[in-house]
């Protein structure tokens, strides 16, 4: 072997990044293995958070459903009110058609009669009859 033969790999050497001294290793294995307890903790605290969070979410979906059953509950019962209500309004109308004789036309056009025109309305101001039921003599 030849000294031309070496000498690439002696470069080769100086070429490469020192290394760090082995005594600074356990050191920087104590502050990595710090950082972990550091980041397990804080992950710790997160998740509390997280289950505190959550049950909050819990307590205001509960409200939220229990408001909500509130209010359909309560339309529910002001339906039934206004159907019960329309369905007494139709048998009332149903009732009527069905014993009414006359219709309300004819009702208006026999029975109602101008003031003037009434049987006991009376034209001579001074003239008052004392009994209804008996015939007026002047007549």
């Amino acid at each position: 072997m030849s000294l031309t033969d070496m000498l690439p790999i002696r470069l080769g050497f100086l070429d490469r990044t020192p290394r760090r001294p082995k005594h600074s290793a356990p050191a920087e294995v104590d502050r990595l293995r710090g950082l972990l307890d550091g980041a397990h903790q804080l992950i710790a605290g997160l998740q509390l958070q997280l289950l505190d969070l959550e049950m909050q979410h819990a307590e205001v979906v509960a409200r939220i459903d229990e408001r909500h059953g509130e209010i359909v509950r309560g339309l529910e019962n002001h339906i039934a009110d206004l159907e019960r209500r329309l369905d007494v309004r139709v048998l009332a109308e149903s009732v009527v058609t069905k014993t009414q004789e006359l219709s309300l036309e004819e009702i208006r056009q026999h029975c109602v009669i101008p003031l003037h025109q009434a049987p006991f309305a009376t034209t001579d101001p001074g003239r008052v009859r004392p009994n209804w039921a008996t015939p007026d003599p002047a007549a």
